[in-house]
């Protein structure tokens, strides 16, 4: 056995923290080959070849992937995102900014030595093992990816580690930037996605990361400050461990209830806020996630859009419960923002607003009406989202189109606006939006 294949295989089993990274597909390609040869030498190379092809396969898909800045070579790139984006003990406490004990640095600093040795030797030795094979596709020639690709929200840490590894001899000098890049920028999961679906699976609740949340931003939304001011300073209060409360946006359809939370992320995500969405069929696993989320050294955000229940339903008996109620304390770094047309969430009747006995027999339907209202009471602020007078909506329109820098004079943009509201019946910012999106990038005007 050659001294470099018998270094990679020691440094592969040799992992404490970083174990999961054993799990990735290419990474365990990479195992089978180096164990087969270091172990079993009288393998015929031509076996291990489907292998060694597979693996590179597997490598030119992550290269593929523009979500992450690339650096080095494919092979290096793919364990450099495993090793950044690896959720451990280390890394958890970084991101709290808890003290580290020595045995857990010690643990950190020796797994960095191993990694540096897979990283920086991994793919020449494989290349060097198969070099009389004919047939085999070499990929230390060429680069993960060009310059300036990736879309992270935080390229610019996670690049600027890359570089750094990729020229150390020493990878654990590198021990504060790595501190460093975790309180930055969170750790695992957390790190790699800012937004998130919690989905049910046959397996259980998990939550899924998104790659490409909704980009709108907070200066894109026009009118509604007062409300969003509200939005702003509960949301600040969260990151800033004070006493939050959980929000009920509520009123008419288009009028920026949703975009409003939407934006958040890009305002805060790098101060550590994170948005979970839940829908409305998932509220059965909402204290799961909670209980979860507080264990994580950041805050969230846990969104449910244009949540309503119909009067026949019960399920917002449970749902009451899981916002206030329950004997366990709610965390104290997870909000809930929901969002509604339906000021109480529960559709109402008049005649539940009487005191008579109920059609069908009910002796106390005031009971009834409290134990609905008190739903919407579990919310700590309700802000209220009306939908736009005349000129409100005319003013979204102007600063709509000064945005997209649309050449129009004033009197023809209203005029063909306010048409636009009578075809869609609805005056709103979405209406607004809409609108503003269909005559971009037109040189005739005449759309009616």
């Amino acid at each position: 056995m050659s001294e470099p294949l018998f270094n990679l295989y020691q440094a592969f089993n040799s992992l404490t923290l970083w174990r999961g990274i054993t799990r990735d597909a290419a990474v365990q390609c990479f195992h089978n080959i180096a164990t087969a040869a270091a172990l079993e030498p009288k393998t015929p190379l031509c076996n291990l070849l489907p292998e060694y092809h597979r693996l590179a396969g597997l490598l030119l898909e992550s290269a593929a992937n523009r979500h992450l800045p690339p650096a080095g070579n494919p092979w290096q790139n793919h364990l450099f995102n495993l090793i950044l984006f690896e959720d451990h003990l280390f890394a958890r406490q970084s991101a709290g900014q808890q003290e580290i004990s020595p045995l857990l640095q010690g643990a950190f600093l020796h797994d960095l030595c191993k990694l540096q040795v897979l990283c920086q030797q991994g793919l020449s030795v494989l290349e060097e093992l198969f070099h009389d094979s004919p047939g085999v596709f070499r990929l230390s020639g060429y680069a993960a990816g060009s310059p300036g690709q990736g879309r992270h929200p935080v390229c610019g840490p996670v690049l600027e580690l890359k570089e750094k590894l990729l020229l150390s001899q020493h990878w654990p000098d590198l021990l504060p930037d790595f501190m460093d890049f975790y309180r930055r920028a969170g750790f695992g999961e957390f790190a790699r996605y800012w937004a998130f679906r919690w989905e049910a699976t046959p397996a259980g609740y998990q939550l899924a990361g998104l790659e490409e949340p909704d980009p709108i931003r907070l200066h894109q939304l026009i009118g509604y400050e007062r409300q969003r001011k509200q939005v702003l300073d509960n949301t600040e209060r969260l990151l800033k461990g004070r006493p939050a409360h959980n929000l009920l946006l509520y009123g008419d359809r288009g009028t920026g209830k949703s975009s409003t939370i939407k934006a958040l992320l890009h305002e805060y995500g790098p101060l550590g806020l994170r948005l979970v969405q839940v829908s409305r069929k998932n509220l059965g696993g909402l204290q799961k996630l909670t209980g979860f989320l507080r264990k994580i050294p950041l805050k969230f955000v846990i969104f449910i859009d244009d949540l309503s229940f119909e009067e026949t339903e019960t399920e917002y008996k449970e749902f009451k419960t899981q916002l206030e109620g329950s004997l366990e304390q709610q965390p104290a770094n997870v909000c809930i923002y929901v969002t509604s047309n339906q000021r109480h969430l529960i559709k109402e009747y008049f005649g539940e607003r009487t005191t008579r006995v109920a059609d069908d027999g009910e002796v106390h339907p005031g009971d009834t009406m409290q134990e609905k209202l008190s739903l919407a009471d579990r919310f700590g602020l309700k802000i209220t989202f009306l939908a736009p007078d005349k000129e409100a909506f005319l003013n979204i329109v102007r600063e709509l189109a000064a945005q997209e820098g649309i050449q129009i004079d004033a009197a023809t943009l209203e005029r063909l606006a306010l048409q636009w509201t009578l075809r869609n019946s609805e005056r709103s910012g979405r209406t607004a939006r809409q609108f503003i999106d269909h005559i971009k990038d037109r040189d005739d005007f005449n759309i009616f």
